[in-house]
């Protein structure tokens, strides 16, 4: 799982706790897989972060961090990209009812297939996912590409929020 400064705050953490909300910190959490694991872009955020691999984790392990870090919920994201997927909505359904106290899931879609991502929009909101989480940056696609089009739609429709990060994270 990922974190920010603000997420090893146990400061934020009480207060989240003493106002009643939860303490959801970061929705660009995922619970890494090989596939996502071994990602080339992935090596200069390890390098920044002076890591040398990312080790694909569990969901145990997630929790165990959120519990470390004073972590109540946390949003875990599905990742596809233009190679395939790297982590697949069913993977993320899967750690989400393995702790379905801790973790809500954020679907990805495949925006090669712009219709086929509606349909997937609608079925990940049947399934009780929270949000769409797009990278325009992993897909070189400006967020008002019309292969967006019909995601947007298919959000609003489902009455889910659309995620997305422009620019890409770290050095």
């Amino acid at each position: 799982m990922t974190t920010t400064a603000d997420n090893d705050n146990p400061v934020l953490s009480k207060l989240a706790r003493e106002n009643g909300a939860p303490a959801v910190i970061d929705v660009w959490a995922q619970i890494a897989n090989p596939r996502f694991s071994q990602q080339a872009w992935l090596k200069p955020l390890l390098r920044w972060t002076g890591r040398d691999a990312l080790p694909p984790s569990t969901v145990a392990e997630t929790v165990a961090a959120m519990d470390a870090g004073g972590v109540d919920l946390a949003l875990i994201s599905a990742w596809s990209a233009p190679t395939g997927w790297l982590i697949e909505n069913g993977e993320v359904a899967d750690q989400v009812a393995a702790a379905p106290d801790r973790l809500r899931g954020l679907a990805a879609v495949d925006l090669a297939r712009p219709m086929e991502a509606a349909r997937e929009v609608r079925r990940c909101a049947e399934q009780g996912f929270v949000g769409v989480r797009v990278v325009p940056w992993l897909w070189d696609l400006p967020p008002n590409d019309r292969r967006y089009y019909p995601v947007y739609a298919a959000c609003v429709e489902a009455g889910l929020p659309f995620c997305t990060q422009i620019g890409h994270t770290g050095p």
